[in-house]
Parts: structure tokens; sequence; C-alpha cells
């Protein structure tokens, strides 16, 4: 038997919002990026302050309850049977006081509002490439977006973070504080506990981008599923230097829903040395092709359809070392046989290839991410809205990620925290086995046997 949830709200200050929701309205009131694998909690609790959750946290413990936190809401994990803490509206983001430079947000912080309150002082931050997603949780698990081929990972850049642990003790971590829990914290921080404050370094926004005004080069190109063999070898030999993000969408394009290659690229710099750094795109001759100068503000506003929220959405990526002809060709072939399959329910699916160029991250030894190896992760994603293309969706997210890595040059599936399937081994997750069991060490250490269970992104 559950315990009585409602003795749980009478613990918490009066600022914080306590409901039990009904299965019939919790998924539309959760408003959740993707409702995959939603679960309707006893409790759905929005924090105000961290005495509260840390309340949360002890009674959980004390009644064996599950903790799934939800902030940008882009994890198939950021629901639980137990209890949600619904950090959305405890979004506070501001600059460090004492230094000036350094900006601290609290763990409802989207990606989008951090990078514009930072834009708006003249400076930049390490974030992700979609404006909904939860800043904390990205930098939780390591980071990846457009400008980490420049300044490293996100983790490169934490400074400090306040932490409420399994058994609702609140810890200060960084270098000089808690140490080992903090390089623990910095690409596994979604396993130790509940994150409720972060300090991270900013940089000066036109050195940084190369430019006097802020704005940065956009470009786009589509290209033909007949140029699979010339798409793969330009993934294969491109050497991006650090002033370049690159991403690729396969996607079903207009009426006929045709799967194409479009290729998104950031630039920071001129638009001269856009077009050199980008020649070898430009040498495939797409069949569209468009540029033009954003603000760094605006620099994802691309991306906002897919940061949607509602539907079906399931990501499930691997870290690859090479990409063949015959793999793409494969992909597209699947991408047809899922939109055709759906019927008009999967025709917004796509597979996602982040290619960002990690020379400055593997610079880097801080946190536990053990992927600094990887500049070409896979993720293909079914996007749906009936419940019966589940199965059609699983099967094809499995499959690519199958064909992909059978297709690499190494055998060892390597998956980020963020685009698990849920059944990975430990050591496909974290590197190798001696990095898994120092994580479940640690976790072990401030968890006891809690079991929180925190969004990734």
């Amino acid at each position: 038997m559950p315990p009585d949830i409602s003795l749980l709200k009478p613990l918490l200050t009066p600022a914080t919002t306590f409901t039990i929701p009904s299965k019939e309205t919790f998924t539309e009131d959760f408003n959740n990026w993707t409702d995959y694998a939603l679960i309707t909690p006893l409790a759905v609790i929005k924090p105000s302050d961290e005495a509260d959750v840390q309340t949360v946290v002890k009674f959980a413990l004390e009644h064996d309850l599950r903790v799934a936190v939800r902030s940008g809401g882009h994890s198939v994990f950021s629901s639980c049977d137990g209890v949600v803490l619904d950090m959305r509206g405890w979004d506070d983001v501001y600059f460090d006081e004492g230094d000036g430079e350094s900006i601290w947000f609290r763990p409802g912080a989207l990606n989008g509002k951090v990078v514009d309150v930072a834009g708006g002082r003249g400076r930049c931050v390490v974030s992700g490439a979609c404006n909904s997603v939860g800043l904390t949780s990205l930098y939780c698990g390591g980071g990846l977006g457009p400008l980490v081929p420049k300044l490293g990972m996100a983790i490169d850049s934490l400074i400090s973070a306040r932490l409420v642990t399994a058994s609702g003790e609140l810890l200060t971590l960084s270098a000089d504080s808690n140490p080992e829990i903090f390089h623990m914290l910095a690409g596994a921080g979604q396993t130790l506990g509940v994150v409720t404050h972060m300090q991270i370094k900013t940089y000066p926004l036109n050195q940084t981008v190369n430019s006097s005004d802020g704005t940065v080069f956009f470009a786009s190109f589509t290209f033909p599923p007949t140029k699979a063999a010339e798409v793969a070898d330009l993934l294969n030999t491109a050497k991006w230097d650090e002033n370049t993000a690159v991403y690729m969408l396969v996607m079903a394009e207009g009426e006929t829903h045709t799967p194409q290659f479009v290729f998104s690229a950031n630039y920071f710099g001129s638009d001269e040395d856009a077009k050199r750094a980008l020649a070898k795109l430009y040498a495939l001759k797409p069949i569209t092709k468009r540029s033009e100068r954003v603000p760094y503000t605006r620099m994802n506003h691309h991306n906002d359809g897919f940061g949607k929220c509602r539907g079906f959405k399931r990501m499930i990526g691997t870290g690859l070392k090479q990409v063949s002809a015959e793999g793409l060709k494969g992909m597209v072939e699947a991408l047809e046989n899922l939109i055709a399959e759906g019927a008009g329910d999967l025709n917004r699916s796509c597979v996602i290839f982040e290619l960002l160029g990690m020379d400055t991250a593997r610079r880097s030894s801080v946190g536990v991410y053990p992927h600094r190896d990887i500049d070409i992760w896979c993720i293909p994603t079914p996007w749906y809205t009936r419940p019966e293309s589940h199965a059609s969706a699983e099967k094809f997210g499995r499959g690519v990620r199958k064909l992909m890595k059978s297709e690499d040059m190494s055998e060892d599936m390597r998956v980020f925290t963020a685009f698990r399937a849920g059944d990975e081994k430990p050591e496909e997750i974290w590197g190798s086995q001696e990095t898994a069991g120092k994580v479940a060490e640690m976790k072990a250490s401030i968890v006891a046997e809690f079991n929180v269970n925190v969004i990734t992104e």
C-alpha cells in the first residue's frame, strides 16, 4: 500500500505547489516534451526553495518512494510512480555579484533563458542546441552544444553546484568543497540526487563568436537520399574547426515525405570564413541552401519546432567513429518504412546526427563523462501521437542504432545518458566497467538505499 501522500503537504511551505494528479488530467497538465512512458505519480510538487526539496526527499526516503525531477522534460525518465519534483517556474538566472561574470541558475531554468541572460550582458555560455532543454540536466550529463568545439563540454565550464542528496542532506560542491562528489556530478549528476543551484563560467561574446555585433553565421543545406555515399564520405573525412558546429537530420521532406539529408551549421566568424569552413557542404551541390546572420541569442531558434511539447518522442542514440554509405542507405529505407507504417502518424520522425569537433573537450579531464573521443552521435527519434505506433517506433529506434553500430569500426556500444533506451549495460553508458564501478560506488556512498530518478535533459 502506498503511503497517504497528503501527509506531505503540511510539511511544505505555502509557496510550494502540491497537486495530486488524476490519470485523466496528468498528461495534459504536465505538458512534457514527450509523453512517452509517462507514469502518473502520487503527487506533483513545484518547490520554491531548497528546504522543500529536502523535505520531499526525506519523506520519500522514509516511505520508500521514488522521486523524479522534471526541468525541461526532454527525458523519458521525468516521471515515476512516487513523487515528481516539477522545477518549472523555479528558474531564476542571474550574474554573480562578486565576479560579475559567472552565472547562477536554478533547476527550472531552460537553455534559452540562460543564453538570453548571458547575451544581454555581452557574454555567452556553453549550452545545448535546443532552447527548451533544462540547463541543469544538460550540465549533469556532460553537455553537448554549438560552442563545445571551441570551449569544451558544458561540464568544463561548471564552477559549483548545490545538491540535495537522497538522504536529504544539502551539499555545496566545487573543486574545493566536496571535490570527489563535484567530480562525479560533472557527467553523472543525474545519479546523485537533486541539483538545486548551479554556477557556470561565461565568456566574452564578441571575442568568442568572432564578431563585432554578437552575430553568428547560420546555414542549412539539403541533399537527396541518392547522395548517401557522398554524405557518408563527408561525415568521415570533414575536419570542422573550433568555430564550426554541424548537425544533420535525416527527415521526411515535402508532400511525398521523402527522406532527405538536412545539414545545419553555426559558424563563429565572418561570412567569408564560414563559406571556406563549410566548403565541402557547398561543393556537394545541395538541392536547397540558405544562410543568414543571426544574433547569438537566436542561434538555436531554428530548432524551436523540435522543442515543441507533447506527442510521443523516443530518442535512442549511439556514438560512432565512422559512418558508412550502406548504413545511411539502410537508415533512409528504415525511415521510409516507418513513415509508411504510421499512415501519417510518424511523418515527423527523424534521425539526428551531432557532428561536433571534440579536440578542445579532449584536453580536459573534468568530471566522469566518458565519451570525449566520440565526434559523431546518431540519435533515431520517432515522433508520433497515437499509442498504437509504439511498437513501430521502438523497432525503428533500436533497428537504426543496431544498423549504424554494425557499420562502425568499433563494436563497443557507446551510449550518452540522454539518449539511452534504459536496458544498456553500465559500461556502455560510462565507457568502462571501472568508471561504471566508481559511479555506482559514489552513488551508494551518498544515496544509501534510496532511488532518486533524475532527468537527463
